[in-house]
């Protein structure tokens, strides 16, 4: 197909599938990147937000019924200690995930609130359970909702983060589709100028 091609013809050849290659190579490695990242914050929206929004609403869930059962004045302790089970796995189960580092403190504070809600709850039960010592477990789980409350806020912050990089990175797929398309119909249509509209040889002076 070539054969007919000038030295200067076949060099330009070369060069423009050269150009067109690499363009072709970087196109994909960026796709690749920018899906992986698409792919990664789905993942991540998923795991670490929705999984974890989930295990706050079941902990919320825990703590309401627990303070309306002391409101109520019901000391029932195989509740209670089924409940307490269930939170400690949730907690251990809420450290498992990719944690911020606001996120990782307030963790941290409720676990140790929720200690102290364990030590308080022992008290009453070892004693006739004062109100003033019922009191003091309403005051615990209204500190501990509060921090779930804020646990809560912060799934709501990092998965709307993450929709939007994964928005950014789609644009910027998309854009770099279209370059990526304008780009093969210039060396296309350089290609076929070439082909169909040779570049003449220069004669030497004199000739006619």
């Amino acid at each position: 197909m070539f054969t007919g091609f000038t030295v200067l013809q076949r060099i330009s050849v070369g060069l423009i599938l050269a150009i067109a290659f690499l363009l072709i190579l970087g196109s994909n490695r960026l796709d690749k990147r920018h899906f992986e990242t698409i792919q990664n914050t789905v993942n991540s929206v998923y795991k670490d937000r929705v999984v974890v929004q989930n295990l706050i609403y079941e902990a919320s869930t825990i703590f309401h019924k627990k303070e309306l059962r002391y409101i109520l004045g019901n000391q029932d302790v195989d509740a209670r200690n089924t409940e307490n089970e269930k939170v400690a796995q949730i907690l251990e189960d809420f450290r498992k995930t990719e944690l911020t580092s606001k996120e990782y403190n307030l963790l941290i504070q409720l676990s140790d609130d929720f200690e102290e809600l364990l030590t308080i709850e022992g008290n009453v039960f070892k004693s006739s359970g004062t109100d003033q010592e019922k009191s003091e477990v309403i005051a615990a789980i209204k500190i501990i909702e509060r921090e779930l409350d804020g646990l809560a806020k912060i799934q709501l912050e990092e998965s709307e983060q993450l929709t939007q990089l994964s928005n950014k990175s789609l644009g910027i797929n998309t854009l770099l589709s279209r370059m990526e398309l304008g780009f093969m119909i210039v060396i296309g249509i350089t290609m076929m100028a070439l082909i169909f509209y040779p570049v003449k040889k220069m004669l030497p002076a004199g000739d006619d």
